[in-house]
C-alpha cells in the first residue's frame, strides 16, 4: 500500500511539474487544439561538377586530307566528348520531414508554453529566448544555379570562293556553258595553293629575307601569319572547340547510408552527365561517417515517439567523409557534418534557455 502511495505520488509532482510536452508529430493526438509543431534539419549535398566539352567539326575539305596535305591526322566526323575536370562538395540546409515534433502545453498546468523561435521553413532556433540574432543557415536559395549551363560557341570556316580557283584548260565544261564547271576538288587544290603562299610568306618573315625592318610588329605579324595558316588548314584537318561549364545536382542522403556508396548519375562521353539510367561510367557518392557518434548511447526507437515532459527532440549530427567517384576515380573528397546520418536526444527545456544550431539541429547553447 505505501509502495502504491509513493508511485502515486510521484506521477502527481510530475504532472504538477509538466508545463508542457514534446511529441513526434505523427503521435500528437488529432484531438489536440494547442501546440507549436518544429523540424530538425537535414543537409543536402550540392555537388557542382566542372565539365569540359570538346566539339570536333569536319573541315568542308576533309575528304581530301590525305590526297592533298598528306596526313590521315583529321576530324572524320562531328561529335562532342565530355570530361569532368572538378566536383565542388557542400552541404547545404533543408527541413527533414522525418524529424518533427510538437511542443504543447499539459492539460493540467496553467503555465504558458515558453518562448519558441522558428525560422521561416519551421527549423527550431530557440526556445526561452524573447529573441535571438540571426543565425547563418545555407539553404538551396542560397545558390544561383542559372548560370550554370553550357553556352556553345559558333564556329565557322573560311570559304573559297569561285574566282580564286584557278583552272587548267583541259578542266571539263559545263554543257551548254562558255564557263568551266569548278569542283569541291578545285576548291581544296586552291585551299592548299593558298597554305602554301601563307607558309612561304612566314618563311620569310621569321627568316629576315625580305630586309625590312618590322620592329616591334614583327611578333605581332608572325602570330597573325600562323592564325591565318590554321584558317586554311582546318579546311581538311576540321576544328576543335573546348569549353567548360558547371552542372549541378542535389542529392538527399537517406539514415540507413551512413557507409553507403550510392551511384547518383552516369558520366557520358558523348552526352555530358545523364540520369542513373543512362548510359555511361557511374558517378558515385560514398559515405563514411568515421564512427563519430560510437560512444554515444542513441534514445530506443519507443522513446523516441514517446511524448517527452518538459523536453525537447534535438540531434548530435555526425562528422563524415564525402567522396565522390568517377568509376574507381576520386575526383573530389571533403570532410561534412550531416544531420540525418546522427543521434536524435532529448534535453531538459524546464527553467532553460536553449539555441540551436539551425543547419544541424544540434544545441549550441543552454542558460538559465
Amino acid at each position: 500500500m505505501k509502495k502504491l502511495l509513493l508511485i502515486l505520488s510521484l506521477f502527481a509532482s510530475l504532472s504538477l511539474e509538466a508545463q508542457f510536452v514534446t511529441t513526434f508529430a505523427k503521435n500528437t493526438s488529432e484531438t489536440q487544439e494547442d501546440g507549436v509543431f518544429y523540424y530538425l534539419p537535414r543537409n543536402v549535398i550540392r555537388l557542382e561538377f566542372t565539365i569540359e566539352e570538346t566539339d570536333y567539326y569536319i573541315g568542308p575539305y576533309a575528304e581530301f586530307a590525305t590526297k592533298l596535305l598528306g596526313t590521315t591526322d583529321y576530324i572524320k566526323e562531328n561529335k562532342s566528348v565530355f570530361n569532368i575536370q572538378a566536383v565542388d562538395i557542400q552541404a547545404v540546409n533543408d527541413i527533414d520531414p522525418n524529424a518533427v515534433y510538437c511542443i504543447s502545453p499539459d492539460e493540467k498546468s496553467k503555465e504558458p508554453l515558453p518562448n519558441i523561435i522558428l525560422n521561416n521553413d519551421g527549423i527550431i532556433l530557440a526556445l526561452g529566448y524573447d529573441n535571438v540574432n540571426p543565425i547563418d543557415v545555407v539553404t538551396r536559395n542560397s545558390f544561383n544555379d542559372n548560370y550554370l549551363d553550357a553556352e556553345k560557341k559558333e564556329i565557322s570556316f573560311v570559304e573559297i570562293l569561285d574566282n580564286e580557283v584557278e583552272l587548267d584548260d583541259d578542266d571539263d565544261e559545263e554543257e551548254g556553258s562558255s564557263h568551266k564547271k569548278i569542283t569541291k576538288e578545285d576548291k581544296a587544290k586552291a585551299a592548299l595553293e593558298k597554305i602554301s603562299k601563307i607558309r612561304e610568306a612566314y618563311s620569310d618573315l621569321v627568316s629576315g629575307v625580305q630586309e625590312v625592318a618590322y620592329g616591334n610588329t614583327l611578333p605581332y605579324m608572325i602570330d597573325n601569319v600562323k592564325s591565318l595558316e590554321n584558317e586554311y588548314v582546318s579546311l581538311f584537318k576540321g576544328k576543335t572547340v573546348k569549353s567548360t561549364y558547371k552542372k549541378v545536382i542535389y542529392y538527399v542522403p537517406e539514415e540507413n547510408q551512413v557507409n553507403a556508396s550510392v551511384s547518383i548519375a552516369k558520366l557520358s562521353s558523348t552526352d555530358g552527365i545523364v540520369e542513373v539510367g543512362g548510359k555511361g561510367e557511374a558517378i558515385k557518392i560514398q559515405f563514411d561517417s568515421k564512427n563519430s557518434l560510437a560512444n554515444i548511447n542513441p534514445m530506443s526507437d519507443n522513446a523516441n515517439k514517446t511524448g517527452q515532459i518538459n523536453k525537447v527532440f534535438y540531434r548530435i549530427p555526425a562528422v563524415t567523409d564525402v567522396k565522390i567517384l568517377v568509376g574507381n576515380k576520386v575526383f573530389a573528397e571533403k570532410s561534412l557534418t550531416i544531420s540525418q546520418f546522427g543521434i536524435i536526444k532529448t534535453m531538459s527545456a524546464k527553467n532553460n534557455k536553449i539555441l540551436f544550431n539551425p543547419n544541424t539541429g544540434q544545441i549550441i547553447s543552454v542558460s538559465h
